[in-house]
């Protein structure tokens, strides 16, 4: 017995380190409880109001809505790409000179108007007015000129319709 009694406070000191050893685990598990209750609460607030009922459930469904969206995205740009080329090819500077094509005739009622699109292609149109008669004529433009001879005035109303093309680029 009298080794028991030597070994009492070795026991105590033993049992007393498990006691705090034990206390500091209970202290580590309620910590840990509470923090998985926190998790938990927050991965519920995230799932709310979606179909999921897990974390990757939810990012299959977030890709599958990026994935549709990129798809999306890329036939509006594909569109796009269509209308600006249709835009290009569609009449958008215009030039307008009016003139006395007749002497004694006034007022400027005869006119060349020059209609184009961003490449300088289209028409140049222009009428007569006489007294007796009026005519009309239309020539093609490619590249800002025609291949037929040109008046001055319808000249004139191409290089307006340029000017106008730069000045719209230049605002």
């Amino acid at each position: 017995m009298p080794d028991l009694i030597r070994l009492a406070p070795i026991l105590a000191l033993i049992g007393a380190a498990g006691l705090i050893v034990g206390i500091i685990a209970l202290i580590l598990g309620v910590a840990s409880l509470t923090a998985a209750r926190r998790l938990r609460r927050r991965l519920d607030h995230l799932l709310r109001g979606g179909q999921a009922t897990d974390v990757e459930t939810l990012l299959h469904e977030q890709w599958q809505a990026l994935r549709e969206a990129q798809g999306g995205a890329e036939s509006a740009l594909a569109r796009l790409d269509g209308v600006d080329a249709l835009l290009r090819r569609s009449i958008q500077r215009v030039g307008v000179v009016r003139y006395n094509a007749f002497p004694g005739a006034g007022a400027e009622l005869s006119f060349s108007v020059a209609l184009l699109d961003a490449e300088e292609d289209g028409v140049v149109i222009s009428g007569l007015y006489g007294r007796e008669e009026t005519r009309i004529y239309a020539k093609p433009v490619a590249s800002g000129a025609s291949r037929y001879p040109l008046s001055e005035e319808e000249r004139a109303a191409i290089e307006a319709a340029i000017e106008s093309k730069r000045e719209v680029h230049a605002v």
